[in-house]
């Protein structure tokens, strides 16, 4: 054992004595080429090629459809007809729960709904009785009302009558007074011309007196029967209309209390039918204590076992067609505008060595928080998949977004500037700057447009290409 050591020992001294001596010997060559007047550089070929841009994320094998396999009762599991693994056929029985507590249940309500049957019929017959007497006391109350009210009625149209006919009469007084007045005027003028006797112009005052000590009398007779005698009579009136209102709504009151309204006999008819939806949905969940598959497919697995309490709507298993996959991938939001439905996938993982193919069939609208970054949901539909993905497998996705077929690429890190682009190309030992355009990027090189396939393209150290003049002397380090 110490004679293994100590081999071990000098095979690592040896290796670390060769990398010191060969490094030694590549900074000699090194320094003698700066010695000579040159610039060391590092250079690419321009290349004609096909160049292909992608975005990379992961996420998990699915299977194309698959259904949770959801508890449509509450209860206590009793038996469990199936397992992981088995194929099973649309309605096929999964599991059953303990029906006793249901079926109790279902007996007490059906008793109850038979006694609220009989309760209702009850109270109807009753009702029908009553019904005649109350309506008779029912109708006499509502007809003293209704007299009440046309008494108030006459009693308000024979006062506006009264009250017209004492204006007309106020009114004709009137006109007849400013007759009288005008004609004593005239016979007081007469009587200073001589014109007529003292005894005609008395008769002329006489006159006038008589007319308005009757306009006076007739007027304050209309405003006393305005503001006393028409309130007064209609105030009595009314006070008949709420009497009768009020031995009304007192007999409706006291029927009320004392016999059976249509109130009650409403109530009694809605507990009939609330205990008929009673009966009616422990009856259906009767028909829930078994639960069946809600498709034909792969148990993916059943997370229940006899005796297990369940909640109504809580996933008990999962089943699914295993003959389709997809792998739901979620892509940064930084490259989501790149990604379209039918582009091409690149499909990998460490659970299989084989790559597959496969086309995205779905991009959510919405993205989902992941950590601190949004990502957006993406489906891609599996070609074939050769017989190796499983459900929940984790998988790395390169989704194709551009392909460009017989493009001149360089390295990106040859490209230089800010706005106008330009690199720098050998030419007889010389750096020379070339302006170009730039196409489509890839994740290490760019199409450009300005150099030939076949150019040697100076791409670093980036430390010597961002201070590099156009015409240095150069010398690549590879040579």
């Amino acid at each position: 054992m110490k004679k293994k050591r100590k081999s071990r020992k000098k095979i690592i001294i040896f290796s670390v004595i060769i990398i010191v001596l060969f490094a030694f010997v590549l900074l000699r060559k090194n320094a003698n080429k700066a010695a000579a007047g040159f610039v060391l550089v590092k250079t690419a070929i321009a290349e004609k090629e096909t160049l292909i841009t992608s975005v990379l994320a992961d996420g998990n094998i699915l299977a194309e459809e698959e259904k949770a396999i959801k508890a449509d009762l509450a209860g206590i599991v009793k038996d469990v007809y199936v397992k992981s693994g088995d194929l099973v056929l649309e309605g096929d029985k999964i599991y059953s729960i303990e029906k006793s507590v249901y079926e109790d249940s279902l007996e007490k309500a059906r008793l109850s709904l038979k006694e609220a049957r009989a309760n209702r019929e009850n109270m109807m017959e009753t009702y029908k009785n009553q019904q005649r007497i109350n309506a008779l006391k029912m109708e006499e109350a509502e007809k003293n009302l209704e007299i009440a009210l046309l008494s108030y009625e006459q009693q308000k149209t024979e006062l506006e009558e009264r009250k017209s006919k004492m204006e007309e009469e106020l009114e004709e007084i009137k006109r007849n007074l400013e007759k009288a007045e005008s004609r004593l005027r005239d016979s007081e003028y007469l009587y200073e011309k001589n014109a007529i006797s003292q005894n005609t112009l008395k008769e002329a005052e006489e006159l006038y007196d008589e007319l308005s000590r009757k306009y006076t009398s007739l007027k304050t007779d209309l405003g006393l029967f305005i503001e006393k005698t028409m309130p007064n009579a209609l105030e009595l009136a009314q006070l008949k209309i709420d009497n009768a209102s009020n031995q009304l709504d007192y007999l409706k009151a006291s029927l009320a209390f004392d016999s059976i309204s249509e109130k009650d006999l409403e109530l009694a008819e809605l507990r009939v039918i609330n205990l008929e939806r009673e009966v009616e949905r422990l009856q259906n969940d009767l028909t829930k204590a078994v639960t069946y598959a809600p498709m034909a497919g792969t148990l993916i697995n059943i997370d229940i076992k006899t005796g297990d309490s369940v909640l109504e709507g809580a996933t008990v298993g999962k089943i699914a067609d295993l003959s389709s996959y997809i792998a739901e991938v979620f892509v940064d939001e930084i490259d989501i505008n790149k990604i379209k439905t039918g582009q091409e996938v690149k499909i990998t993982s460490d659970s299989f060595a084989e790559e597959l193919e496969g086309v995205v069939e779905f991009i959510a609208p919405g993205g989902t928080l992941l950590g601190n970054i949004t990502k957006y949901r993406t489906e891609v539909r599996i070609k074939d998949d050769m017989g190796v993905v499983r459900p929940g497998m984790f998988v790395n996705a390169e989704i194709i977004t551009n392909i460009r077929e017989d493009v001149i690429t360089v390295p990106s890190l040859a490209i230089m500037g800010d706005e106008e682009k330009y690199v720098f190309v050998v030419e007889d030992g010389k750096a020379v700057k070339r302006n170009i355009e730039t196409g489509l990027k890839g994740l290490s090189k760019v199409e450009i447009e300005g150099v030939e396939p076949g150019e040697k393209i100076i791409i670093g150290p980036f430390t010597t290409l961002k201070v590099l003049e156009d015409g240095t002397a150069v010398m690549d380090m590879e040579l």
